[in-house]
């Protein structure tokens, strides 16, 4: 599946935050399958909201910890980023071409000193969703 969307919808860079390869679609897509996966005998883990199905799937026991706060933590810093490109901009997003003010803008959003910074924790917070998505999501 992980494939087909890539292919219809391949990454621009790790500013697609959507279609990045650790982006919303894969956190959405974890979230997702471990509600399918154990919801016949934890149904109190569904949710339709990604973020609040982690925190119940974590507390129910179907992710650990360490993966609930990763995933947790990158779904709100790109749902925070996504929130001002949405607004700022009408097409893609090229970090070569940002203002300096939609770039103050994205630093606020993802709570970074620098823009750099900015970029390296988007780029680990990604990695790390791979990561688990990888571990987590069996090859089919």
């Amino acid at each position: 599946m992980r494939e087909r969307l890539a292919a219809q919808f391949p990454s621009r860079g790790i500013w697609d935050v959507k279609f990045a390869p650790g982006g919303l679609v894969d956190i959405e897509f974890i979230a997702q399958a471990l509600q399918l996966i154990h919801a016949a005998s934890m149904p109190a883990v569904l949710d339709q909201n990604t973020i609040a199905a982690l925190h119940k799937l974590n507390q129910a026991g179907a992710l650990d910890a360490a993966d609930a706060e990763n995933l947790i933590a990158a779904a709100k810093l790109e749902h925070s980023l996504t929130q001002v490109l949405r607004i700022a901009l009408e097409g893609d997003y090229k970090a070569e071409d940002a203002t300096r003010g939609l770039k103050s803008l994205l630093m606020r959003a993802g709570d970074a000193p620098d823009f750099s910074a900015l970029e390296k924790q988007l780029a680990e917070s990604e990695a790390g969703v791979c990561a688990v998505f990888d571990r987590l999501i069996p090859a089919v």
